[in-house]
């Protein structure tokens, strides 16, 4: 009851201060904000406190919190509407919240920097996929980085995780690796947004990992730090195919790889290529060195085989993906596989080997779980 009659009399004075004029309100008598903390102050056992406005102090605790509503009380405070608190609890402003963006969205001709190359190999738009990310050695430079320095492509599926090629990190050690998103032109760092590095604490490999023959090929890279999406839109998130298009659907690759000239490309490049059936596929690499009994693990998917058209060395672990919207307009995409092997580079009816990303989908969720990371990031 004594509160009311105090937040009644509060509220009859502040009304009678005021003078209106046409529709303005003008208080004669403004009342002094209240919103910022005031003199030092006593508890009731003696300890020191701060004056504060009193929503910010926890009725319960005595310690400020943003949270409370107001609850007037009579203190040692110069001021009705300010009380007194512990100041060891100081509330901090909340940061805004970083929020996800959808996976799988391509950013085609983000800065007008448009491939001049033919239609189906050629140099990436800036942002053209935001999810790709280059792999490189703890020691590579921000810019100017050589061969030495690049492991091999990546695909962000969380903002803690990146996925890669197995055998792009096998044997290494977590503190030799770092991620790099936003990059473009290895050579320069002029692009309209910065790049940003990551480091990386927890390398997890596919336990039915094969090196020789590329089963299972693929393994996880859990950051120390995840990357930020705010004020970057040249970053983000890809999704990550449950389950393999129909051949000959044209998909997509990219990466800072060698090209067919012997050097690696400094701009991203990517390449168009279908999809292959894996009867027709397991065909064609039986007519290599393989020989005459090689089998396609079912881990495996393969796509290309047009001379010249392929991806090469320095491209493993990069991401193949292909449109989940409408294909003529290839806004969005899901990634499918994943840079693995091949016989030569670019040979006439010999496909590219990738790793089967619906046939490895399970074990990513589980390895999210274990690390109780949302999976919904890379769902679309």
């Amino acid at each position: 009851m004594g509160y009311s009659i105090i937040l009644l009399t509060a509220l009859l004075l502040r009304s009678m201060s005021m003078i209106v004029t046409g529709s303005t309100v003008i208080e004669a008598n403004p009342t002094p904000r209240v919103d910022v903390f005031g003199p030092t102050c006593k508890m009731d056992d003696g300890a020191e406190g701060i004056c504060v406005p009193n929503y910010q102090c926890n009725p319960e605790t005595n310690a400020i919190d943003n949270t409370t509503f107001v609850d007037l009380r009579i203190g040692t405070c110069p001021h009705y509407l300010q009380v007194c608190c512990l100041n060891s609890n100081l509330a901090k402003p909340s940061e805004p919240k970083e929020e996800l963006p959808r996976c799988g969205w391509s950013n085609p001709g983000a800065a007008g920097l448009k491939s001049k190359e033919g239609e189906n190999i050629g140099t990436a738009d800036f942002a053209e996929f935001p999810w790709m990310v280059a792999i490189l050695r703890n020691t590579a430079p921000d810019v100017d980085w050589s061969q030495a320095d690049y492991l091999g492509g990546g695909s962000i599926i969380h903002p803690s995780v990146v996925i890669t090629a197995a055998h792009k990190v096998d044997g290494l050690f977590e503190h030799e690796v770092k991620c790099r998103a936003g990059e473009w032109d290895t050579q320069d760092d002029s692009e309209l947004y910065p790049s940003q590095e990551r480091r990386v604490r927890k390398i997890v490999t596919h336990d039915d990992f094969f090196r020789l023959q590329a089963y299972y090929n693929v393994a996880l890279l859990f950051l120390e730090k995840p990357f930020a999406f705010r004020d970057s839109p040249h970053i983000g998130v890809g999704c990550l195919g449950k389950t393999i298009p129909a051949p000959g659907t044209m998909c997509i690759t990219m990466g800072w790889g060698k090209e067919f000239n012997g050097k690696y490309a400094t701009t991203l490049k990517k390449i168009k290529l279908p999809l292959i059936d894996s009867d027709k596929c397991q065909h064609s690499l039986r007519n290599t060195r393989l020989g005459s009994r090689f089998l396609l693990h079912p881990s495996l998917i393969c796509a290309g085989g047009e001379t010249g058209v392929d991806t090469c060395k320095g491209d493993g672990g990069s991401p193949l993906v292909c449109s989940i919207e409408d294909p003529k307009k290839d806004t969005r995409y899901a990634i499918f596989g994943i840079v693995s092997s091949g016989i030569g580079c670019g040979r006439s009816d010999v496909p590219g080997v990738y790793v089967n990303v619906p046939f490895i989908y399970g074990w990513v969720v589980e390895k999210m779980n274990e690390e109780r990371l949302d999976k919904n990031s890379f769902i679309y």
